[in-house]
């Protein structure tokens, strides 16, 4: 059932950020449910490819990422680890007791990346 959520999931957030300025947040949000849902570092980073992969259909639907299809592949190996590091933070603060700060430090790691990492490039999530 996870995965199905983790698939699934940035089709649903796609409706709340477009009315909230800060994607990072919700994505790490519905992602720390994720992570509180398994205690299993497998199922943590099959969750996070699950979520990248469905998070990058977007970017195939966007027409400069189908223009230049060398983009997507390029976009999918880069989200990627940031998506499935985010996920095992947060797991591991959680088995620590201290949540929150997973939390913080997965929505920190998150902003970073989309700051330097896709620096120039337009989001769509």
């Amino acid at each position: 059932m996870n995965y199905l959520f983790s698939l699934v999931g940035p089709f649903f957030i796609l409706l709340v950020e477009k009315a909230l300025p800060y994607p990072y947040i919700v994505e790490e949000i519905y992602k720390f449910f994720l992570a509180k849902s398994t205690n299993s570092i497998k199922m943590s980073i099959a969750l996070g490819l699950l979520f990248s992969v469905s998070e990058a259909m977007f970017y195939l639907m966007n027409s400069t990422y189908t223009l230049n299809p060398i983009l997507y592949p390029l976009r999918l190996l880069s989200v990627t680890p940031m998506h499935i590091s985010t996920i095992l933070v947060m797991q591991y603060f959680n088995k620590k007791g201290i949540w929150w700060l997973g939390l913080i430090l997965a929505i920190l790691i998150h902003y970073l990346f989309n700051q330097i990492g896709l620096a120039g490039s337009e989001p769509v999530m």
